[in-house]
């Protein structure tokens, strides 16, 4: 499967050549930036894990078939610390560019989502660098515990079959989350102009700079209204109270859905506000106390979302939109830390974390791609059994045919 996945990559999106535009500031590297770059790919299509695992089995492995020399563990760290980035933002607009030719990336209700969060990447009370934020997470009175962590804002595209990740961008120390997604959406905005129509939120990003910002490159915005002291989140309730909702039943959910415009209410933005609520109840079932028997549940949830979206996008599809957000919860942060083990630190330095985390988002996309168009078996019916396929393979290599590149 490891040479499949490789043959897929290249036959596509080129993927190996792309790579020998990557550069880094060594003064005279011995091991071409290439062939390091093919390593770190090599470690992430096989989510290995770990740069010692890699050492162990580099020798043994398919590496030698991609790689003119094999870096070893310390020198793919060194290297990270000063690759460039824009050298693996360029791939991923390349690989994105093809899939959208190639009519892989769908969109989502009818439009094409992005989707914007932030994430701690990790944290440790012993190990830090000079671009580590810190905190004191001591509960005692008087005594400092201090914590070190590292955090990035991402931003995805939406999708049915699967979210495609486009760029992240580092929070530094002292740093706001708005203030690292307005760099990013200003990047996105600029290297992707027709990728997205919208952008939705957590209610982090019911901003006036962000909104503002969205609307000049001619982007919608939407983000979770929750704050039940702004003056918008007050009208959109007494509005709620006077007029009837609309109802629906999608699958196992009754929606009530209140769809207001609202002008005047949040002084920072001036222009009207398209404010959505919608009050979800949802049957789902639990295994009961006695054997074998099931139990049925109502689930009620109650969501306020502010939007820039026209009124010529419907109630019930704009809700759909906005719950895409969930996406870069389970398909972008959950699967990277289960699969991918992006949890896990190759080297602590932010410029290092940052190229691992694109590195990944490159696997990632391809792999997402060749899961949904490619793999006809029954029997591989998810990624992580897949993925544990390419691993073997790749560890067996020294004993099967070489990869032709």
């Amino acid at each position: 499967m490891f040479t499949r996945v490789i043959k897929y990559s290249n036959k596509y999106f080129n993927l190996f050549s792309l790579i020998n535009d990557i550069t880094d500031a060594r003064a005279k590297p011995q091991i071409a930036t290439s062939d390091i770059a093919a390593s770190i790919l090599s470690i992430l299509f096989c989510s290995l894990g770990s740069l010692n695992k890699f050492n162990v089995s580099r020798d043994i492995s398919a590496v030698s078939n991609m790689a003119g020399r094999i870096p070893s563990a310390s020198t793919i760290a060194r290297t990270s610390d000063t690759i460039e980035l824009d050298c693996l933002r360029k791939i991923l607009k390349s690989i994105y560019s093809k899939a959208k030719r190639s009519k892989m990336i769908e969109p989502y209700c009818g439009k094409y989502i992005g989707v914007i969060d932030g994430h701690e990447i990790c944290s440790s009370e012993i190990h830090w660098c000079e671009s580590c934020s810190v905190r004191n997470v001591s509960k005692i009175e008087g005594e400092v515990k201090l914590n070190y962590y590292h955090r990035y804002v991402a931003f995805i595209l939406a999708g049915k079959r699967f979210a495609f990740m486009l760029d992240i961008e580092p929070i530094y120390p002292n740093e706001g989350e708005i203030s690292a997604a307005y760099r990013l959406i200003e990047r996105v905005c600029k290297n992707y102009p027709k990728a997205f129509e919208v952008v939705v939120g957590d209610g982090l990003y019911l901003n006036a700079n962000i909104f503002k910002l969205l609307a000049s490159h001619g982007k919608y915005a939407a983000a979770v209204l929750k704050d039940e002291t702004r003056q918008l989140y007050e009208e959109a309730v007494s509005l709620c109270d006077i007029v009837d909702p609309v109802i629906y039943v999608d699958e196992n959910t009754t929606y009530k859905i209140w769809d207001h415009t609202i002008e005047g209410a949040w002084d920072s933005y001036e222009k009207p506000v398209r404010v959505i609520r919608s009050e979800e109840i949802k049957t789902v079932r639990h295994h009961s106390e006695d054997i074998g028997k099931w139990e049925w549940e109502e689930e009620k949830a109650d969501w306020y979302w502010a939007t820039s979206l026209p009124s010529v996008v419907g109630s019930k599809n704009a809700v759909s939109i906005f719950h895409s957000r969930w996406q870069i919860e389970n398909c972008c942060f959950g699967e990277l830390v289960d699969t991918w083990s992006a949890d896990h630190v190759y080297r602590h330095s932010v410029n290092a974390i940052i190229a691992f985390i694109l590195f990944l988002f490159i696997v990632l996309n391809i792999l997402n791609i060749f899961f949904a168009r490619n793999i006809k078996e029954a029997r591989i019916d998810t990624k992580s059994f897949l993925v544990e396929l390419i691993k073997a393979e790749f560890l067996l290599a020294k004993w099967i045919c070489p990869i032709p590149m």
